[in-house]
């Protein structure tokens, strides 16, 4: 039987036959079906495990699936850049609000679609926060924790990084309309290999991390 594709997080494709996601559904009581059935998308639309009747069902599959990918470990954790408790910040509009020098409160948050032009967050721990498609034109990011988070997507223009240290970071071509770099540790940070020359030609593209000491062209590997 020809494998579905059941469900897609970040990297991750977790295949299954509709008689293995079945046994996977079935595998778990009828309270922890509620809660996956709860997490599960509602775009999925496709029909492939059995019913009682002998057919398919939406629910089935989706709650299937959605377990299979917990128990094999492909659901995002705060440690990829996705948020580990409910929505977070997502989807709503914090635009100039202080988010700035907090050690732990958002560290792992998820951002995802966030509008947030001009917001404070300088200085705070942003670890592993997931800012995919959020709005971020000239919010502040200056000495801020970026460190494994995922700006993918992202609206940047005038965006302010400077200090700031993103090691292991996610970026997309949007980066380039940062407003300022200086500064900045980009250690193991996910660029576009087209955009790192780009970025290497900048003015600001210069100084040391005043947290970890790293040149900001060594971490770019500019030549």
């Amino acid at each position: 039987m020809t494998p579905l594709k059941y469900f897609c997080a970040g990297a991750g494709l977790l295949l299954l036959t509709p008689s293995a996601a079945w046994v996977c559904y079935n595998g778990v009581s009828p309270a922890q079906r509620s809660i996956i059935s709860q997490q599960s998308s509602p775009s999925v639309s496709l029909s492939s495990v059995p019913n009682d009747d002998g057919g398919y069902s939406v629910q089935s599959i989706v709650a299937a699936s959605f377990l299979a990918a917990s128990v094999l470990g492909f659901l995002p954790t705060a440690s990829l850049a996705v948020s580990g408790g409910g929505l977070d910040y997502a989807n709503i509009d914090i635009t100039g609000q202080d988010f700035s020098k907090d050690t732990m409160k958002y560290k792992g948050k998820d951002f995802t679609q966030v509008i947030a032009k001009g917001t404070n967050f300088a200085g705070s721990n942003l670890q592993g926060c997931r800012f995919y498609k959020a709005y971020l034109v000239n919010a502040d990011f200056s000495g801020a924790d970026l460190r494994g988070a995922s700006l993918e997507d992202t609206s940047m223009d005038g965006a302010l990084l400077d200090n700031a240290n993103v090691s292991g970071a996610y970026f997309s071509a949007t980066l380039l309309n940062a407003g300022s770099i200086t500064n900045v540790d980009f250690t193991d940070a996910q660029i576009p290999p087209k955009l790192q020359p780009q970025l290497c030609e900048r003015p600001d593209a210069k100084g040391t991390n005043p947290t970890t000491g790293n040149d900001t062209r060594d971490s770019l590997m500019c030549l």
